[in-house]
């Protein structure tokens, strides 16, 4: 039980990022296997933060929620920065295992936070493993624990939605919000874009952090340990928890940078849309996020993509995937077997370190070696069915 308090220090800090998203969760830590071999190459620690509202269609009937905002940050334990992305929940984007471009916010609908967490890294071509979650109740009660948020609120905001059970009623300028608050301080979108929205969220996730890293509130932890039980769910193993322990008492709030998804709006059949500037995000993501993907070695690696899940088409987006990363995927195939569970990644090469990269990308954690599996390429990938919605 001490350990399992000591790795929410870190889920903690977490929700305080996902603050900004007014989100949501019930503690889970679930295994890993193989947790030595789970951290990206570049050595930064990529963390999915998910924010939801509380999905409620009648009073005591709960449904899942939506993903009302996504964040990933990132994290580099060289320099201590923290890097923010912002990405609108109406961003256009492929969804594994669906036919047509959606809203990102969909891939929570169809497939939760796993399904959420493949969407956004095949969309940004980062190796995210992990993802944090808290709704809002859990947000709320967080915020009151602090002692509340220090906030220069901009404007007037009155919004209610009775359906929703969000009651938005606050005076412009400095304040400390408390949880009801700052829940609706975040939230509100009324007469405001998606980006103005990411813009106070972040600021508000600034302030979170700083109170939270008063010295009065290290001292809560076991407070905030109960408060995480109940509110937060994440994949985030006690073992990486415990290696980045040290960073949340060294953490600086001016080490931390926001960045929002650039892009336009845009209607197709009758539907908004945020399209996203995909030529800025990539330059976005290869100067502060993850640059450590080399391109021209992967070019030497030859790929063959496999659906074993009897879904070619989720066979299909993971060799775009590739490709996009620079390797020579040399075909995509259906198996005869289509009931695999877990995908596969196989080195038919052991020269070849592309296997290793490959699985990095999709995120698989463990390699196969079989040289017999593929005579004419260095890697072969099996889709399995945890590719599916």
């Amino acid at each position: 039980m001490a350990r399992r308090k000591q790795a929410v220090i870190l889920a903690v800090f977490f929700i305080v990022l996902t603050a900004a998203s007014a989100t949501f969760f019930g503690w889970i830590t679930k295994p890993a296997s193989g947790e030595d071999l789970i951290l990206p190459t570049d050595g930064k620690l990529h963390v999915l933060l998910i924010g939801e509202d509380d999905g409620l269609v009648a009073p005591g009937k709960k449904v899942r929620g939506r993903s009302d905002t996504l964040m990933v940050a990132s994290y580099d334990p060289k320099t201590g920065n923290i890097s923010l992305l912002s990405i609108p929940r109406d961003t256009r984007v492929a969804i594994p295992g669906r036919e047509h471009k959606e809203k990102i916010n969909h891939a929570y609908a169809y497939g939760g936070p796993e399904l959420t967490l493949r969407t956004v890294r095949q969309f940004l071509g980062m190796p995210i493993r992990y993802y944090a979650l808290v709704n809002t109740s859990g947000f709320r009660e967080l915020v009151d624990a602090i002692g509340g948020v220090p906030i220069d609120v901009e404007k007037p905001m009155k919004y209610t939605d009775k359906a929703g059970g969000l009651y938005i009623n606050l005076e412009p300028g400095p304040q400390v919000l408390n949880g009801e608050q700052a829940e609706g301080y975040v939230r509100y979108r009324k007469s405001d874009s998606d980006l103005a929205r990411a813009a106070r969220q972040q600021k508000f996730m600034a302030a979170a952090l700083k109170q939270l890293l008063q010295p009065k509130n290290l001292l809560k932890i076991n407070q905030l340990f109960k408060i995480a039980r109940n509110s937060l769910e994440t994949n985030i193993p006690i073992g990486v928890a415990l290696r980045y322990l040290p960073l949340v008492k060294s953490l600086q709030a001016d080490k931390i940078t926001s960045y929002t998804l650039e892009g336009e709006d845009a209607w197709i059949n009758g539907t908004y849309y945020f399209e996203p500037d995909l030529d800025k995000l990539e330059e976005l993501i290869d100067t502060y996020f993850y640059s450590a993907l080399d391109v021209e070695a992967n070019q030497q690696t030859k790929v063959k993509v496999y659906a074993g899940n009897g879904d070619l088409s989720s066979a299909e987006q993971v060799a775009r995937l590739l490709r996009k990363s620079g390797f020579q995927v040399t075909g995509v195939f259906a198996t005869e077997n289509s009931d695999l569970l877990v995908s596969q990644v196989i080195c038919t090469n052991k020269e070849s370190q592309g296997a290793l990269v490959v699985a990095e990308i999709l995120s698989i954690q463990e390699i196969l070696l079989d040289t017999q599996a593929g005579a004419d390429v260095d890697v072969v990938v099996i889709v399995g069915k945890d590719m599916l919605p």
